[in-house]
């Protein structure tokens, strides 16, 4: 069997597939965005829709202890052996988004998800990338179910396009109880790349 190529980013030694997505652009944003929140010792953080894992093993690499989960089997395998390779222990499972999570679970959520609007194809890798109806088809589902799983005092990391209306998130978040804003963003040649932080708003805050 011929070895699986190898790419290094962010100093980090990450394994690729040809049926996972290969990080690229959006992946070292949330990366950098997520660089921001500084160390994040003694938190539990959740990597949604992991593909190769590079954002968990980040995660990891600054003191959580991380979990993951993708859709896919051969994201799951991947994320698991990139994981080993690069000496950090990740909780890695296959699922739908954040279904199969408890209630309050997590401090810290990352979610890249498939955005180009686009419905999926017979290509088994479109998963990755197809995100439907204005390409947010993954990220509603994914913010109606964030409530649940995030931590009162936590923090939610989304990726979008611009072509996502990614003022839509921003406006589900306030309406919702969280602070929302851009934590990060990058300039590409047809599209620029967002991430959204989302914030509860603490209850202990708004109390007299």
């Amino acid at each position: 069997m011929a070895e699986r190529a190898k790419i290094r980013v962010r100093g980090l030694e990450i394994e690729t597939d040809r049926e996972v997505y290969t990080p690229a652009e959006d992946s070292l944003l949330m990366i950098d965005s997520v660089d921001l929140w500084g160390d994040l010792k003694g938190i539990k953080c959740l990597d949604v829709g992991t593909g190769t894992g590079i954002v968990a093993i980040f995660m990891a690499g600054k003191g959580c202890e991380t979990f993951a989960t993708d859709i896919t089997s051969e994201s799951v395998e991947l994320a698991r052996r990139n994981a080993e390779l690069n000496g950090v222990d990740i909780h890695v499972t296959q699922g739908n988004l954040m279904d199969h999570f408890r209630d309050s679970s997590f401090d810290i959520i990352t979610f890249n998800p498939p955005y180009l609007p686009e419905p999926p194809s017979d290509v088994k890798l479109s998963v990755s990338w197809a995100g439907g109806s204005m390409g947010r088809e993954l990220i509603d589902r994914f913010l109606s179910d964030l409530p649940r799983v995030i931590k009162e005092d936590g923090r939610a990391a989304v990726l979008h396009a611009d072509y996502n209306e990614p003022h839509l998130t921003l406006e589900w978040g306030r309406k919702r109880g969280f602070d929302s804003r851009v934590l990060g963003r990058r300039k590409l040649a047809f599209h620029e790349l967002i991430v959204i932080e989302l914030r509860p708003r603490s209850l202990r805050a708004e109390r007299p």
